[in-house]
Formats: structure tokens, C-alpha cells, sequence
């Protein structure tokens, strides 16, 4: 597969693999040997790249860990209205849907959003699964999409933004932050779950930000979010009136995460915004 410069195709291809290597459901829809090649040869750069000195666990076990906080939240919330923004070759969707109640959108680039159609395609369980009129794949990018016509009136939505934060600016990110929290005039409720871990407490993404950067040409990881006070302060003059913030380390074994005891840094940011007429 060739790598536009910019293009994080790559980091999908990855993050599909790890879903796979986790045994985590529907994950082998999109498993493919550009995956698995991306899978090896990210793992063993970074092995090489390791000092004795790093406590935390390898990169594919932080995102399996980020992964499974956020189906943990989306199952607990109830929700059967999601769009998932920059989904990937998230098998979250595919999940979801098995559900005929749910309706999960989900939103990334043409091209990633072509690629995933080809793979489900592949076998009759994908082509069911595309089949779902539950499932939305929608073409676009999330900085400059209209999101409501993705949502149904008074219905509650839960939006994820997951692997996405660290490549926006701080004022891009208030930007997409007032995006999802408007939704809330329509849908009653809507609840934002992304990931970011602040620069404060950020000590090993350089490497992983160096070779997302050489990988595709170009397209790293910002570096302008220092703390997580910052982040709810952004989020709350954005129009969300609840924050929360949680890490990986504080609820591994509480949230059953796979392999609790391996030391993650993963902190999720949920908030939620109301619109005044469902506001107690």
C-alpha cells in the first residue's frame, strides 16, 4: 500500500492489527497483511527504540487498553445513537450494530473509508455487515462535516473521538468541541469521549509522535495541550456543562481491561452537554 504525504492510513492499519492481536470481536473483518506488516515492523522500531528506563507498557497494549475504556463507556452509557469521528478500521461499529437497536455512524476521509468497504467485502460476514442498516460509513473530514444530519431529534448521542486529539491544534480541537456540543440542541444529550494525554504527563509519545511523522510524511502529534485542567476549561467554554477525566491506571482492574496488571497511560476526557430544556 502506498502512503500519501499527510496520510495516516498507516495508523489505521496499525491500530486494526492490535484490535485483531487482542482478540477483541468483529477485529478480524479487517485484518489484512498490510496490517499485520505495519503491526510488526512499528512494534519491533519501537522495541529497538525502548530504554531500560520506560516503565510503561509497549505502545499496542496502551491502545488496546484505550480501546477497551471507551466500548466499556459506550456500553455502559445505554446509547443507541453513536457517530464515531476519524474511526479508522475501528471494528467498534461493526460491534455496535450486531444490535439492531443501535445507529452508528461512522466518519473518516474517502480513502480510509473506501478501504474499509473493500475489506468488509471480503467475506460474507463483512458484506453482512455493510449490509446493516444501522451502519453509516460516511466520507468526510471531521473538521469541516456538518454533524447533524447525522443524529435524530431527541434522541441522546454518544460521539468518539478516539486516536484523534493529539494530531489537532488546541484551537482546532475547541473548534470540534463546540461542534459536538451543539448537537445537544437537537438530540437532548450528548456525551463526547475522546483521548489525550497532556504534555505535562506525556514522557515517551516522542518516539511514537517521531515515527507516525516519518510514516506518513510529514503529519505528527501536537504538542499544546499541558494539562488536563486546560482540556476541561477548553471543554466547558465550549458548551459542555459535565467533565470528567479518567486514566488507564486508575481503573484497569475495576473496568476489566485486558491484562489490568500492564502499566498503560491512557487518559480519557467524557463529557457531556444538554440542551436547556433537559438540563434538572
Amino acid at each position: 500500500m502506498k502512503v500519501k504525504q499527510g496520510d495516516l492510513t498507516v495508523t489505521a492499519l496499525y491500530t486494526s492489527q492490535v484490535w485483531a492481536w487482542g482478540g477483541l470481536s468483529h477485529a478480524h473483518l479487517f485484518a489484512s497483511s498490510d496490517a499485520q506488516h505495519v503491526f510488526d515492523a512499528a512494534n519491533a522500531a519501537l522495541a529497538a527504540a525502548r530504554t531500560p528506563d520506560q516503565e510503561l507498557a509497549p505502545l499496542h497494549q496502551s491502545l488496546l487498553h484505550r480501546h477497551a475504556m471507551i466500548d466499556h463507556l459506550l456500553s455502559a452509557s445505554g446509547y443507541q445513537q453513536v457517530i464515531e469521528l476519524a474511526a479508522g478500521l475501528s471494528r467498534r461499529g461493526a460491534a455496535a450494530t450486531s444490535d439492531a437497536q443501535v445507529h452508528y455512524t461512522e466518519l473518516d476521509l474517502p480513502h480510509v473509508v473506501e478501504l474499509k468497504r473493500e475489506l468488509l467485502q471480503r467475506t460474507d460476514e463483512g458484506r453482512a455487515v455493510l449490509a446493516r442498516p444501522g451502519l453509516r460509513l460516511v466520507e468526510g473530514d471531521v473538521e469541516t462535516v456538518a454533524f447533524e444530519p447525522f443524529v435524530r431529534r431527541g434522541e441522546p448521542v454518544f460521539v468518539i473521538a478516539e486516536g484523534l486529539m493529539m494530531y489537532l491544534t488546541a484551537n482546532a480541537r475547541r473548534r470540534l468541541f463546540a461542534k459536538v456540543s451543539r448537537l445537544a440542541a437537537i438530540t437532548g444529550e450528548v456525551r463526547l469521549v475522546f483521548d489525550l494525554v497532556p504534555t505535562s504527563e506525556d514522557t515517551e509519545s516522542d518516539i511514537v509522535g517521531g515515527m507516525v511523522k516519518a510514516a506518513t510524511g510529514g503529519r505528527g502529534f501536537e504538542r499544546d495541550a499541558p494539562t488536563r485542567d486546560d482540556i476541561v476549561t477548553a471543554l466547558r467554554e465550549t458548551g459542555f456543562d459535565d467533565v470528567e477525566v479518567v486514566a488507564s491506571s486508575d481503573i484497569a482492574r475495576e473496568w476489566n481491561l485486558p491484562d489490568p496488571d500492564r502499566r498503560t497511560l491512557v487518559v480519557l476526557f467524557m463529557a457531556r452537554a444538554s440542551s436547556r430544556a433537559t438540563r434538572p
